[in-house]
């Protein structure tokens, strides 16, 4: 057949289709709606896919932009290096077009208001170049800019742009005090371009022996030359470690390797795993909504089979009519389209309103875009022929004319019908039981870390950093000083019943360090957690000693190394001998910068286990020094009498009068950096999943009721026959409901089989909780049995109540 003539009978199918599917009009908004759900929860999902893991960054070629980290057996550099180093590899390298360094730093502006704290990238002059983004106004860095008597220049990031300066592009020529430096603006980059998220761009000519405004180490980038591969790339840097490390063999571990990886795999998103495991959740959604269309056009079809009948009579081939309801399928699914890019779009406020903070590059854009609407359109395409060839087989296969030679009134299809029907329910049943299985297990982890045993009470603390500055507060001694004064001023501001300083955010993060016991165990490879606090921080914190003492405030502002650890340490460390009055030496402390003459601690008091890895409930051993040792501890604790909001304006002008020019960033209380930093991945998690479970179990009691509903249908004479009898209402109920749980058994099993085979793809995010959970699998099948009954029961219902003489009458 000719294309053309094909395609013009294709769209008089298409017609028909749609003219019959608008006759039925209760079947085609339930249609609908059911694939919209599915359609639209897939599109929602892959726009979050496409968006952050498929094509995240807008750089030119980013999959040749390459991060080089020498990597040990206990870790490597992650790509930094001193500046001498990073300048060698650039000069000396031969399989890169352009390697470009940059950091992520804390920058200081003034003379806008109250000093601010911006997240500043210092970067190579060719930075933009090898990027390969222009600016969005104004210019990227030039030759003019390296000559040694040129102005520093500052590039903006759009979003600090639209912050700071409201858009305006005469920002252009404008100077800026930051780091103690006057720069100038000569550009603005696009809303995509995000390169580490800064706010500002300090492009520099990096020198041997220089520290950039106190950052001493530089992220290593390289663009490959064309041709070369990352094999032949690692290849061809070893030589040029290798001689690095024959000079510099403290910076390199005794046991190295090099590792070359994509710009994607360098800066992967958090959340990943759960974005394919959610993205495949939601197409069990969308598989769940075809089997329930399915059900409905088979349904449909038992009221069709004459019509189908006179069109085989007229000279209709099988082949004619499987395409002519496939026209209606077709129709169907470009309807649910439709209805699902809606909702689609409305899906997404909600899940851009609960990704977890600092979870997805900077740089990703999730929006409605032409590859997202292509994916829909593909999606309807796929589904029309996923729910419709079933059904359009069923009604065009066997004999086409019977129905022609039938007297009766029924409508039954018949026990083929009843049977693939029944069969389409057991697999609706079944997904919608893996995805409650699912949501269950996050319901359960969710609630096992929130649950976690603090010892501090996050709704009276809050807290706040101090970034100092490298150029104001370079060494220990400034710090401490400025610490000192701000602590003992913060202390006397009203509501605060006491101040703490840590070096960390516990129980979300802090350093860690490899110790070793004096005269106890001696395993390698252990780390602990460090923390740097004052006298007054296991008070905010609400620490329990268990024996001795803390480090004392005379303690820690003569710096004397007297230190707290808890029982984990003291078990794993010492084990079967007292732990107070012995020595721990911590190796790191004699490198620079810190550079302790002597790395040794005593023990002078033992606290009560507490969780201190709250995301995992874990209990990891831990120290506890006073902060002044390092002069590292930037996060400030403050508890307060009432709502810990209320401290902010007076901590605030405290630390303002001991240095005016001293910027504060993250004060927030300590509930809300545990639900940014601890429960805002498993509560994401358990939002989309619970959303997308409760959809698939709603299409899936529809398909139940449906089934139930005709069989009712079928059987009324039957029914009729056995009220009259004498069958109670109760025994009709009975009867009816007693298919609906043989239907719902199947199911169940069926599901729990397949939520027994696809747990340990949920591994990843759930924490705390076996992914065999009893109670979560007991849960979901009562639920489960229980809805499928009720959906049954209306059914059941109806049956019990037919009048036995209007049926018998009739028949």
């Amino acid at each position: 057949m000719n294309p053309l003539t094909w395609l013009a009978q294709f769209a008089r199918d298409l017609r028909f289709g749609a003219r019959s599917l608008a006759q039925a009009r209760v079947f085609t908004a339930i249609a609908i709606g059911s694939l919209a759900l599915g359609i639209g929860g897939s599109t929602a999902m892959f726009s979050v896919l496409h968006a952050v893991i498929i094509d995240p960054f807008p750089y030119q070629e980013p999959d040749r932009l390459m991060s080089v980290s020498v990597r040990g057996p206990r870790g490597g550099n992650g790509s930094q290096y001193p500046v001498d180093r990073f300048i060698e590899i650039a000069q000396k390298n031969t399989v890169f077009s352009g390697v470009i360094a940059s950091t992520w730093s804390d920058v200081t502006m003034k003379g806008t208001g109250e000093p601010e704290r911006l997240r500043g990238n210092h970067c190579t002059m060719n930075t933009f170049e090898v990027m390969g983004v222009p600016p969005l106004i104004g210019r990227v860095t030039a030759p003019s800019d390296e000559a040694e008597a040129a102005e520093p220049v500052v590039i903006l990031g759009y979003k600090f742009w639209q912050r700071q300066f409201g858009g305006d592009p005469g920002v252009l020529g404008r100077k800026l005090r930051l780091n103690e430096k006057t720069r100038t603006v000569i550009g603005v980059m696009p809303p995509r371009f995000m390169w580490r998220g800064a706010d500002v761009y300090l492009p520099d000519v990096f020198r041997p022996g220089q520290t950039l405004e106190g950052e001493d180490s530089v992220h290593l980038l390289g663009k490959l030359k064309p041709g070369v591969t990352r094999e032949q790339a690692t290849a061809g840097l070893r030589p040029l470690f290798e001689e690095m490390a024959h000079r510099y063999p403290d910076e390199f571990p005794k046991q190295w390797w090099l590792r070359l990886q994509t710009f994607g795999e360098t800066f992967p998103s958090d959340i990943k795993d759960a974005i394919w495991i959610l993205f495949g959740a939601v197409g069990l959604l969308l598989l769940i909504a075809c089997v329930n269309v399915s059900n409905l056009l088979l349904s449909r079809g038992a009221f069709r089979r004459r019509e189908v009948a006179i069109r085989a009579a007229m000279g209709a081939s099988r082949g004619r009519i499987v395409r002519q309801l496939l026209a209606e399928s077709l129709v169907l699914a470009l309807g649910g389209a439709v209805v699902g890019v809606f909702l689609a779009f409305v899906c997404l406020r909600g899940i851009l309103a609960v990704i977890p903070p600092n979870t997805i590059p900077d740089e990703a854009h999730i929006a409605l875009n032409a590859p997202v609407l292509g994916f829909s359109l593909l999606v309807s395409v796929l589904v029309s022929l996923l729910f419709g060839l079933t059904p359009a087989l069923h009604l065009a296969g066997g004999d086409l004319l019977k129905p022609l030679k039938e007297a009766g009134r029924g409508v039954s299809g018949g026990l083929r019908q009843r049977l693939m029907r029944s069969i389409l329910v057991v697999a609706e049943v079944a997904l919608s039981l893996v995805l409650l299985v699912g949501a269950s297990l996050m319901i359960r982890t969710l609630l096992s870390i929130q649950g976690a045993d603090l010892t501090f009470h996050p709704d009276r603390i809050l807290t706040l950093r101090i970034p100092f500055s490298e150029e104001r507060y370079p060494d220990a001694e400034r710090r401490n000083a400025f610490l000192q004064e701000a602590l003992r001023r913060m202390q006397t501001a009203p509501g605060v019943v006491a101040v703490g300083i840590n070096s960390g955010l516990p129980p979300v993060y802090n350093w860690s360090a490899t110790i070793e016991a004096v005269g106890g165990s001696k395993e390698e490879s252990r780390r602990v957690l460090l923390h740097q606090i004052n006298a007054e921080y296991p008070r905010v914190m609400g620490l329990r000693l268990a024996q001795g003492r803390f480090p004392t405030e005379t303690e820690v502002g003569s710096r004397v190394h007297s230190i707290t650890v808890n029982k984990t340490l003291a078990r794993q460390y010492f084990p079967g001998s007292e732990a107070v009055g012995r020595l721990i030496r911590i190796p790191r402390m004699r490198q620079a910068p810190i550079s302790l003459a002597d790395d040794s601690f005593q023990i002078v008091g033992i606290v009560d286990d507490t969780v201190n890895r709250v995301s995992t409930n874990e209990i990891l051993p831990e120290l506890y020094m006073p902060y002044t040792i390092m002069g590292r501890a930037d996060r400030i604790f403050a508890l307060s009498t009432g709502r810990p909001e209320s401290l902010a304006a007076g901590l605030k002008a405290q630390v303002y009068a001991v240095d005016p020019g001293q910027p504060l960033m993250d004060v927030k209380t300590m509930e809300t950096l545990l639900a940014e930093n601890v429960y805002a991945r498993p509560r994401f998690n358990l939002i989309l999943l619970t959303v997308f479970a409760v959809l698939g179990l709603v299409l899936a009691l529809f398909g139940i009721y449906g089934v139930i509903s005709n069989l009712v249908a079928q059987q009324t004479r039957e029914i009729g026959i056995r009220i009259a009898l004498g069958a109670t209402f109760q025994q009709v109920i009975a009867m009816v409901l007693g298919i609906g749980a043989r239907l719902l058994t199947a199911g169940v099993v069926v599901g729990l089989i397949a939520s027994l085979a696809s747990a340990k793809l949920l591994s990843g995010l759930v924490t705390n909780v076996s992914t065999f959970d009893p109670y979560s699998f007991v849960a979901v099948t009562v639920l489960l049995f229980s809805a499928g009954l009720f959906a049954s029961f209306w059914p059941a219902r109806r049956a019990a109540r037919v009048d036995p003489m209007a049926v018998l009458r009739d028949q």
